[in-house]
């Protein structure tokens, strides 16, 4: 027996002339599709519950169905469907598992769809209870156009905004499911249920067994939530964090220091908080750079809180403690960032996804230093903002995640205030410095360099750009007979 719904504006099933077309084709087929899944979630009007907008879902609608072959005589009626919508919807067929019978059909117009079709064994209620959480075991059934089926209580679930496993078995199917639920509890600012909490705990391990793929895809949508510091502390808890990023492993063993009053693995993890924390007190130029895609869907807000969890993975490799009891990490940032290269392989993150959190992890310890022995220069300013260019507002966001999670007795009092005041000025500094950079004229290019030195193309022409570049920022270049004497006195330097 169904449940009585309504469903948001525009968001009835049997508005989507897709929806409709699928449903009919089916009929003609001798099956009976069902829609589930995540549309069903999210169209139904609960209070307004609705899952965060992600980047790899603006531009893309996807509807799942389960397929009940009406005669129990085909052997591949969801896969059979799918071939058949592809051909009258014009669309693309992709056979995504035959032995399972799951078929895909993807539809480029107007707007891009997927519309994924799944065999059903036996009946659409057991059908329900081998899916993974109760808020997306929820089915609509076009001739119970007010009505969905919803025997697990998914619907009272989504209302109390609460993620729960269907079964613990269902979690053993499929352990990917173990991160799902952390992200479906962001993405609908929902918490985990009790038992679920315990099912997760007790088989965390399982994740090994996943493809990093999709490990990857699920954490950096669930990371590109605003709020998802209180999870990424209870997948800390439960050991998730280290199974997704074994590197994590080695941080619990150093302990807090004169600076740091956390351990290193609660420091990595105490940086979430901190950044969400300070969002919205960020300038909206930095929020708007964060919110940017980076690559493949990923954010460069997700990937900064994944360079904010991983900035410190040098340090145990590095740590020593010296006679007088103080503890040192001389050169982490840069085994750190070495050490994310073979990590995004294992994870196959994209080159731009892996050279932008390397690029962090590498820099991260820039913004402090620049103050450590006082004022820095005009060219040392410069110099920071030129080579970290376009990241320097997602290096300041984890240059002060850094900071918050750094309250030891070693970093207190007047010295935090000042180094907070001048991470501050630091970021507020970085617009300037675009706009008169758009100012300098260009004095002199690589030609013209080749040709005042007689040298041939290489590394040292950009080299010495460069440094004309940094000369003209602080006005010690002002016009070309300038420019061609310093591009000169470079040359005799280096000689």
């Amino acid at each position: 027996m169904g449940v009585k719904v309504s469903f948001l504006p525009g968001c009835n099933p049997l508005e989507h002339q897709v929806i409709l077309d699928v449903f009919a084709l089916a009929r003609v087929a001798g099956c009976k599709a069902y829609l589930v899944g995540g549309y069903v979630r999210d169209s139904l009007n609960v209070n307004s519950v609705q899952p965060r907008p992600r980047l790899s879902s603006k531009n893309l609608r996807d509807f799942d169905f389960a397929v009940v072959d009406s005669s129990g005589l085909k052997a591949s009626p969801a896969v059979a469907l799918a071939e058949m919508a592809a051909e009258k919807l014009g669309g693309h067929f992709v056979l995504l598992d035959s032995l399972n019978d799951i078929g895909r059909v993807v539809l480029d117009e107007p707007v891009l769809t997927y519309l994924d079709f799944a065999g059903v064994t036996g009946s659409i209620e057991a059908d329900i209870h081998r899916r993974d959480f109760t808020v997306n075991a929820m089915v609509f059934d076009e001739e119970h156009a007010d009505e969905i089926l919803d025997p697990t209580g998914g619907l009272a679930d989504l209302k109390n905004r609460v993620i729960r496993a269907v079964s613990q078995q269902v979690l053993q199917d499929d352990p990917l499911r173990i991160l799902r639920a952390y992200r479906f509890a962001a993405c609908l600012g929902a918490q985990i249920d009790g038992p679920t909490k315990e099912y997760l705990r007790k088989h965390v391990h399982l994740l090994q067994q996943v493809a990093r793929e999709r490990i990857t895809y699920e954490f950096f949508t669930m990371m590109d939530c605003p709020d998802v510091a209180k999870l990424v502390v209870e997948m800390g808890e439960i050991g998730l964090l280290e199974e997704i990023y074994p590197e994590l492993k080695e941080c619990r063993k150093v302990t807090a220091n004169s600076f740091h009053h956390l351990a290193l693995f609660d420091h990595s993890v105490e940086t979430i908080p901190q950044l969400e924390e300070r969002w919205l007190s960020l300038p909206a130029w930095v929020r708007q750079s964060a919110d940017q895609e980076l690559s493949g869907g990923i954010s460069r807000r997700a990937a900064t809180k994944v360079a904010a969890l991983l900035h410190d993975i040098g340090k145990p490799g590095t740590w020593e403690i010296t006679p007088e009891g103080r503890h040192t990490f001389i050169g982490h940032d840069k085994l750190g960032a070495e050490m994310v290269r073979p990590l995004a392989e294992r994870e196959k993150w994209s080159k731009t996804l892996t050279r932008f959190v390397e690029r962090l992890v590498l820099w991260h310890l820039r913004p402090g230093h620049l103050f450590h022995t006082g004022t820095p220069t005009a060219k040392a300013l410069n110099r920071f903002y030129r080579t970290v260019g376009e990241e320097v507002p997602e290096l300041m966001m984890l240059a002060f995640a850094d900071f918050g999670a750094t309250c030891g007795p070693g970093l207190t009092g007047v010295d935090r205030e000042r180094l907070e005041r001048c991470m501050v000025e630091l970021l507020d500094g970085y617009p300037a410095y675009i706009e008169a950079s758009k100012r300098l004229p260009k004095l002199l290019s690589g030609q013209d360099v080749m040709r005042i030195l007689g040298i041939k193309p290489g590394p040292i022409i950009g080299q010495i750009l460069g440094s004309l570049t940094e000369a003209q920022e602080i006005n010690e270049v002002t016009d070309l007979a300038q420019a061609e004497a310093f591009v000169l006195n470079c040359k005799a330097i280096e000689n």
